[in-house]
């Protein structure tokens, strides 16, 4: 099977809304269709380049009254599409204190065209200076003392994020060590892809960009090679606290019965 082959369940929940929104926008009055897809047009970068899309279905939900069926059709169809290029496609935070903005400002100078077959987030200043040099965040979080680690650490444990680029400065104190080291746990916690320093990140981009490369050329995920009987790492590390959890609960469930 081509790449192709493989819709996800998000792709095909977004064309079935296209086609089930024809009836209900054919009934309202029609613009063209030309004038409709002109008010939904995506903004480009200087050069072309394509900046993150608004979500079709946001904006048509925004300009209900104005598109005919053919025209939401079409860009309900887009949304569609996006989101079947868009699938599995892993998110890459980036984070560099002050010291080391220069040292990651050069990693993503040499690294740039990997980078840009990633999904890119990171804390605000890091997430400017990517912006600076024509990648394109689909978000940026606080900056790091503010809570920016934190807000990073939360889409970790929300599946949102696959690795980690986080260039530290070794030779200065932080007043929030604390939530560095929080984010640092985490990482392993959910056995997230992780580089601390320029090497082990490019060594991680290398490999995390061959595999989006042999994925398209095969229609076969690639990931790591792991232990005989492993699917999920994060569970196999997390699988003897949760059990200290479960006995945790059933304890008090039995004390809470005998009074």
């Amino acid at each position: 099977l081509k790449p192709s082959h493989f819709v996800s369940s998000r792709s095909l929940e977004a064309q079935a809304l296209a086609r089930a929104s024809v009836a209900r926008s054919s009934a309202r009055s029609p613009r063209s269709e030309m004038s409709a897809v002109k008010s939904l047009q995506v903004p480009t970068a200087a050069g072309g380049a394509k900046r993150n899309r608004a979500s079709v279905m946001q904006r048509v939900a925004e300009e209900d009254g104005a598109l005919d069926s053919t025209a939401t059709e079409d860009l309900l169809l887009q949304q569609a599409a996006d989101v079947e290029s868009q699938e599995g496609v892993p998110t890459i935070a980036l984070v560099a204190h002050d010291n080391m903005k220069k040292l990651m400002r050069q990693f993503v100078q040499v690294h740039l065209e990997m980078l840009k077959a990633f999904k890119l987030t990171g804390t605000g200043t890091t997430c400017a200076m990517l912006r600076s040099e024509g990648l394109e965040p689909i978000g940026s979080t606080a900056s790091g003392p503010l809570g920016g680690d934190q807000q990073i650490g939360a889409m970790i444990v929300q599946g949102e994020v696959s690795a980690v680029f986080f260039f530290r400065d070794p030779f200065s104190s932080h007043a929030h060590i604390a939530d560095i080291e929080a984010l640092s746990r985490l990482v392993d916690c959910y056995q997230c892809y992780y580089g601390s320093n320029y090497r082990s990140s490019s060594a991680v981009l290398s490999f995390m960009h061959g595999n989006l490369q042999r994925r398209a050329a095969t229609g076969v995920r690639c990931s790591i090679m792991k232990p005989l009987g492993v699917e999920d790492l994060a569970e196999t590390v997390q699988s003897d606290y949760k059990s200290t959890r479960a006995a945790a609960l059933t304890k008090s469930s039995v004390e809470a019965a005998a009074k």
